[in-house]
This record gives structure tokens, sequence and C-alpha cells, in this order.
């Protein structure tokens, strides 16, 4: 079989980024806006939504798993990653549709939690993984080039980063208008074009007939499989490096409210804050292709926590001074940039290590495994932040906050992010398969010239 190697087209790179996008106009609005449209609009409690979202992370890890496997397992003339989202996107519709609209019947009563249960449960833990963990294992069906994977990773952290940004300062003024219902109907319809775009654009070049433009898919048995990823050493530091990185991404973003309402005591500048790590990051990322390129992924990683770990310091050590403050979170924002592009881009190169260790090529699974490890770092970061702010003895109906409840958040905001980057920092250096990658994309390129 004549097979497909050659370098990925801006058009796709950008229609790979479309796939993302798409995810984060849910993801935004549930880490943002949803908690409130519970409590606020339905009349949920807050502990209750609390507890229904740290159970249904547990159901999360499960289908996670089954999810992997069930792509490993996947044959179409499409390949194995590529068609769940065709296949996935009228539900990414339906599903935040779903989310937004509560019966104004069951305001305040516990069929009103019921109903969160269930429309949580299946967009969360059913549908967003069936779409974004197969968009995750895609990237490295598409190429085996380590510069092409770096760059396309860039292209969709600035998109998604956007997107996000475009639904976090719109969202407050069209619900006024629209309300939740009808902006959730908005919001999906662009989901699902932004889907459908990402199907039409990419294409699984691995394996790919150029004649045909078929994908010939290998099923592999589970049996073999799991001992096969089991003897990937890279599988358990990008896990660990995964789950480590969010927690201290939603660690600092959920103590971001209470940082600027009680240290700097100006919610007015809640915005400034945010974006004050969000765009040096998507600066950073228009140029990391040409650093990649230069000094190579991991080098700029380890740069991008060095860099986190002064931004974090520099944050801690700020107080109230809001001038020190930002700086600081410039700081941090630049090394975010090469850390959160690098490490999609990096689990590629996990999946051909594996393959080239072993024979055994397993996408799903090692993108359901990393995928976990990110899920459950997003349930500890939201858990540590409030256990912090307990220890410190925060009380939300106080005038006045505590020294130690102030030390608390301070702690939480500056100082353990950079606890936190210093343990990434150490987990990359461990991760030096750059220094394999040459030699796994000549191999495993010659093994498909040879099929």
């Amino acid at each position: 079989m004549a097979t497909n190697n050659n370098r990925l087209k801006l058009g796709e790179k950008i229609a790979y980024g479309m796939g993302d996008s798409a995810a984060n106009v849910y993801v935004a609005m549930a880490s943002t806006f949803m908690t409130g449209y519970y409590t606020d609009t339905v009349g949920l409690a807050a502990a209750a939504v609390g507890t229904m979202m740290l159970l249904a992370r547990v159901f999360d890890g499960v289908t996670d798993l089954m999810m992997g496997a069930l792509v490993d397992r996947t044959t179409s003339r499409f390949g194995k990653a590529r068609p769940w989202l065709l296949w996935t996107a009228p539900f990414m519709f339906i599903g935040l549709i779903a989310l937004f609209s509560v019966p104004k019947s069951f305001y305040g009563t516990n069929a009103g939690l019921i109903y969160a249960y269930i429309s949580y449960i299946f967009m969360n833990c059913i549908v967003y993984t069936a779409n974004n963990l197969p968009y995750n294992a895609l990237l490295s069906r598409m190429t085996l080039n380590v510069q092409d994977r770096a760059s396309t990773a860039s292209i969709r952290f600035v998109m998604t980063q956007f997107t996000t940004l475009i639904i976090n300062a719109v969202t407050a003024n069209l619900v006024g208008s629209l309300g939740w219902t009808k902006l959730a109907a908005v919001y999906g319809v662009i989901e699902l074009a932004m889907l459908i775009w990402c199907f039409v654009g990419c294409k699984e070049h691995i394996d790919e007939d150029v004649n045909t433009g078929n994908v010939e898919i290998n099923k592999v048995p589970l049996k073999e499989a799991v001992p096969a990823l089991l003897k990937n050493k890279y599988f358990y530091l990008q896990a660990v490096l995964f789950l480590v990185l969010y927690i201290s991404v939603v660690c600092s973003g959920a103590t971001n409210y209470y940082f600027c309402n009680t240290v700097l005591g100006n919610m007015g500048v809640i915005t400034l804050v945010s974006m004050a790590t969000t765009i040096p990051a998507m600066i950073y990322n228009f140029v990391n292709p040409i650093f990649v390129q230069k000094f190579g992924k991991r080098k700029m990683m380890i740069v991008g926590s060095a860099l986190m770990i002064i931004g974090s310091i520099v944050i801690g050590a700020a107080g109230a001074n809001l001038p020190m403050v930002m700086v600081g979170l410039v700081i941090k924002g630049f090394g975010m940039g090469p850390i959160m592009s690098g490490i999609f881009a990096m689990t590629a190169d996990v999946v051909d290590y594996g393959e080239w260790k072993t024979g055994v090529r397993s996408e799903g699974l090692v993108n359901s495994c990393t995928s976990f490890g990110m899920k459950v770092g997003i349930g500890l970061g939201s858990a540590i932040s409030a256990w912090i702010l307990a220890f410190g003895g925060y009380d939300g109906t106080a005038a006045v906050q505590s020294e130690s409840a102030v030390a608390a958040i301070r702690f939480s905001f500056g100082y353990f992010g950079a606890i936190l980057a210093a343990v990434c920092f150490v987990i990359i250096l461990a991760m030096n398969i750059d220094k394999y990658i040459v030699q796994i994309q000549s191999d495993l390129e010659a093994k498909r010239e040879g099929k």
C-alpha cells in the first residue's frame, strides 16, 4: 500500500483547531457559567452542584477508559479517530442545549437536581468524552512529523483560547437578551459547524492509501494493547504531568475570584487578571513552532515550567500590589504557552514511542489515560483550592477576612502554583523522548512504506 507521508497544510491545521474550539464552547460555558445557572436560575444548592460534579468525575474515569478501548477497535474508511467527530457532532449540539434547559417547573426542586445529574453526566461523561478523546488521538494519526505536530498544537491552543475569551466576554450580555436555552442553541449551532469543519478538513494520513484515500486499520486486541501500554515508560510520566498541570491551572483559576475580591479588594480587575496569563500564552504560541524547530519541544517546555515557577513566586510575593501581580501573571502566561501546546503534541510522541518499542499502536488507550489524568487534575484542583481556603479559615459571610484566610488565598494563587510548576519541571526533565524522536519517525515511516 502506498502511504501518505506529506506535510500538513495550513488549512488542515486550522481545521484541526476547529475541533477543540468547538469543544471549548462547551467547556467555557460549563466552567464559567453552568454553576451560576444551576444556583442562581434553577435554584439548586451550591453544595449539591459541587457533589454532582465530583461524583461525575468517577464515572468520567470509567467512560474515558471504555472510549479509549473503543477508539482502538474502530474501523472505517475515515480511520479510527476522525469519524467520531462526525458521529458525536449532533449530540454535542443536543447536550449543550439540554444542560441549560431545566424546565421551569423543576426550579428549586429535587426534580431539577435529577435533571441536572442526567443532563450533566450525558454531556460531560458520555458525549464530550466520545468527542474529545478521539479528537486528541487524531493528531497522532494525522502525521508522524514532529514539527507539524508542534505547529498544529500551537494553532489549536491559540484558537481554543480565543474561543474561550469570546465566550466569556459576550455570554453575560447575550443571556439577558436571549435567555439560557436560546443562547445554548446558538452556541450549539456554532459548535456543530466547527466539528463538521474539523471532520471535513482533517484526515488520518497514517495508514492512508494515497490512491483510494481510505485508511486501513489494524484492530489491536485489548489483551495486547494493555500490556504494551504498561511497558511504555513515558506513558506514566505523561499521565502524571497532565494530572499536576491541571491541578495547577484549575486551582489558580478557582482562586482568582477570592484573590481579586479579598487580596486586591477590587472585583473590577478580575477580567484583567484572567487575561494577563491567557494573552501572553496566545502570543507565544504564534512563534512556538519556530522555537520548537530550533530547540525542541521538551526544552521549550522546561523553559516554560521555569517561567511558571518564577511568575508564581512573584504573584505570591506581590500581596495587594496589582502592578507586581500583573508582572508575575504575564511571566507565568508566557511560561504556560509552551507547556499547554507542548503537552498535547508530546502525547502523540508517546503513542509513537509505544509502537516503536512494542510494535503495538494504541492511540485510544494512551489518550484515555492521559485524559483521565487531566480530568482527575481538574477535580482535585477545585477540591484543593477549597481545602486551602478552609484551612486558612476563610468565611464567605465575614465582612473582613482573617490574616490566615488572606495568607491562604495568596498561597493558593501564587506559591502553590510555583510548587506544582516545580513538579512539572522535574517530570519534563525525565520526559527525554526527544532524543529518540528522529529515529522513531524514520523507523515508523519505513515500516509503513514497507507494507
